[in-house]
């Protein structure tokens, strides 16, 4: 790799970093989206949901909101349908990240801080 790719790589990374270490803007009163993973047009989302006991992502794929809801334990899908090949993808990364992302559910319920927490997702490959 060249140093102009190496510089752009860097950049990528680095705005990845950024978009995955802020809350977006609530949803709706009470609530606050947190993106866990970006990769392509996969995201991986979670939300600081009053009241919701059980642990859980949201995915988006391809521009599509909300296309499937997994729970994080036991990882099984909740609601909607993602595609056949990448479904197992997804359900490996969450039941490989399961403490992890229990982690951040706790902060992000309680209304802790979730930033550290999702940087070191998103550096974890």
């Amino acid at each position: 790799m060249n140093l102009d790719q190496e510089v752009v790589e860097l950049q990528r990374q680095l705005a990845t970093i950024d978009l995955l270490s802020r809350p977006s803007r609530p949803t709706r009163p009470g609530w606050t989206e947190f993106l866990v993973l970006k990769r392509g047009d996969l995201k991986v989302k979670m939300y600081q949901e009053p009241g919701h006991a059980l642990p859980h992502v949201h995915v988006d794929y391809g521009g599509r909101n909300h296309v499937a809801s997994y729970s994080i334990d036991p990882t099984e899908l909740l609601a909607g349908n993602l595609d056949r090949k990448y479904e197992r993808a997804v359900t490996e990364w969450i039941a490989a990240r399961r403490p992890q992302l229990l982690d951040v559910w706790r902060a992000a319920q309680l209304g802790g801080e979730t930033r550290e927490l999702i940087v070191a997702l998103a550096g974890d490959p």
